[in-house]
């Protein structure tokens, strides 16, 4: 294979990669928020681990984050 096309292949998968992981912005929006909620959200101790790659930077999984979510939801009042 030639090294051009290889070199498109990275990038291409590099781009699907990127697309199917949440960016510390894209946290925040998910929880309401901006980035600067997103930073203190993404530092709690259990929050999970980013994944990280050369040239993206932290990225997290959807479905992690999700079910972080979801095991840190307050209860509803009841009136």
């Amino acid at each position: 294979m030639s090294d051009t096309l290889q070199q498109i292949l990275e990038e291409l998968r590099a781009q699907r990669v990127q697309e199917s992981l949440w960016s510390t912005e894209e946290v925040g929006a998910y929880f309401g928020g901006k980035s600067k909620t997103a930073c203190g959200i993404v530092a709690a101790p259990d929050f999970p681990d980013p994944v990280t790659a050369p040239g993206v930077g932290r990225r997290w999984l959807p479905e992690e984050v999700r079910a972080w979510a979801k095991r840190h939801r307050k209860p509803k009042r009841r009136a």
